[in-house]
């Protein structure tokens, strides 16, 4: 089992967001839309291979983090579900 702190991820994520802008990446353009996704009740099991995928859409996913950030919404944990996939793509698309 592995623990982290909330102030363990805000340093990492202030850390790596840091990196991009000085590496003079202030604004990224992601201009793929839906992606493959595992339910979360197989994504953790690697004795049993998943056989069904869900699709998710990173415009949603953005849409749904823009309205918490925005005081549209209130912030909930699931949030962070939405946050990671687009730090996912934002991290593949990455080039620093």
């Amino acid at each position: 089992m592995t623990r982290l702190t909330t102030e363990q991820l805000k340093r990492a994520a202030d850390l790596l967001l840091s990196h991009l802008e000085s590496s003079g990446v202030t604004e990224v353009e992601i201009a793929e839309d839906f992606y493959w996704d595992v339910p979360a009740a197989k994504r953790y099991d690697q004795y049993d291979e998943p056989k069904e995928h869900t699709v998710g859409q990173l415009s949603d996913d953005m849409m749904e983090v823009k309205r918490m950030v925005d005081g549209d919404a209130p912030p909930v944990g699931y949030g962070l579900v939405w946050l990671a996939a687009i730090l996912r793509r934002v991290g593949e698309a990455s080039n620093c």
